[in-house]
């Protein structure tokens, strides 16, 4: 816990959502599986969940810190509106404490050490449309956090046309579960390990709800989803991982969720560990390729296995380079030679078109400020 001096300087409060008051003017936060059990003047783990008055308020809510235009390719996703433009917010926090984090200028902040931007949420869809964005993400931080601003903006975005993005580390109980993703039409869930140690030392969570969550999503929502893997080395790149990962997929969510396996480069609190080798990434994608994945991707190199490919006749169906997408021969969500359906969401009829062989968004590691 922390003492949160911002609860004095807002001039409103969001009361939060996913809560019960305790003995002593205590709440307890049941949003994620830390249930934090808050005291007065104090935050939880997450920095922006705080007990005002024996009350919990989301400092988070309408307070954007990252504001950005992205390709959708770079959540990742490569199954979802390939080729167009994605608005992308953070707030401040995280509910998890990885060593790795590469937005731990954001995600490891108070509200009040952040210059954000306030934007209700029903202007989040204006300033999509007026960059040229076809849907809304949640990303940079974790949008878990900050679930009743998700809500009210996915509420905004479905009456603009504008399908929504979770790009989440997945922590979430099931209490809450339903009350985001119910509004979602996508996410990306980044898987960091598969084994406890890792979760425990490198995150200071588990590993268990984070699969329970890909399941809940798998069995019991329409959301498009799909997993990252960032591999570092040493900590989480044995071949033995991999093909662990692999079959647990293939086992409880089936072959066709694709999967990303990315780089990881030095930060945070990880800057003795080495970048990733490429040759990192190929093994691992062999290995679940070999396994009986459909959709196996490389990320955060150059010249990585970006494409998409008809695993029946082999086709390149979708050609990326980078973030780019380079050219795009789906023909209604099917390959155009052998006729095999490739799982994904390939149009919204909203949406503006893709933006196939268009310049990118001006290149960012990681976001920029608008001026709103």
């Amino acid at each position: 816990m922390t003492d949160l001096k911002i609860l004095q300087k807002s001039p409103t409060l969001h009361e939060a959502c996913w809560w019960e008051p305790e003995p002593g003017n205590k709440a307890h936060c049941y949003l994620c599986p830390r249930h934090c059990h808050i005291g007065e003047g104090q935050a939880g783990f997450c920095f922006i969940r705080a007990n005002h008055g024996g009350k919990l308020y989301s400092l988070g809510y309408a307070a954007p810190a990252a504001l950005q235009v992205d390709p959708i390719e770079k959540k990742p996703l490569n199954h979802f509106l390939p080729g167009t433009r994605v608005f992308s917010m953070g707030t401040a926090g995280c509910n998890m404490g990885c060593f790795f984090c590469q937005n731990w200028d954001i995600s490891k902040s108070r509200s009040d050490q952040l210059h954000s931007s306030h934007l209700p949420p029903e202007d989040v869809p204006v300033l999509a449309r007026k960059h040229g964005c076809s849907s809304i993400a949640f990303t940079y931080n974790e949008p878990t956090i900050w679930g009743e601003y998700v809500i009210d903006i996915c509420h905004a975005a479905a009456e603009a046309g504008l399908p929504t993005v979770m790009v989440s580390n997945g922590y979430i109980t099931y209490e809450a579960f339903h009350d985001i993703y119910d509004h979602v039409d996508a996410a990306n869930i980044d898987l960091k390990s598969f084994t406890e140690d890792f979760y425990g030392r490198i995150t200071l969570t588990h590993l268990k709800p984070v699969l329970e969550t890909l399941v809940w999503l798998k069995k019991e929502t329409n959301v498009w989803f799909e997993i990252t893997n960032l591999i570092i080395p040493t900590l989480n790149d044995a071949p033995g991982e991999f093909r662990q990962i692999a079959d647990w997929i293939i086992e409880n969510l089936g072959p066709d969720v694709p999967l990303h396996f990315t780089a990881f480069h030095p930060d945070f609190k990880l800057m003795d560990k080495p970048r990733t080798p490429p040759e990192t990434l190929h093994r691992a994608r062999a290995i679940a390729l070999e396994a009986g994945l459909h959709y196996v991707y490389e990320g955060n190199i150059l010249n990585g296995a970006g494409n998409t490919v008809c695993p029946k006749c082999s086709k390149v169906l979708i050609r990326r380079g980078w973030h780019e997408v380079q050219s795009n021969a789906l023909r209604a969500g099917a390959c155009p030679d052998c006729g095999h359906p490739i799982p994904g969401r390939w149009s919204h009829p909203s949406a503006p078109p893709p933006r196939t062989n268009a310049p990118a968004p001006p290149p960012s590691n990681k976001y920029d400020h608008w001026n709103l």
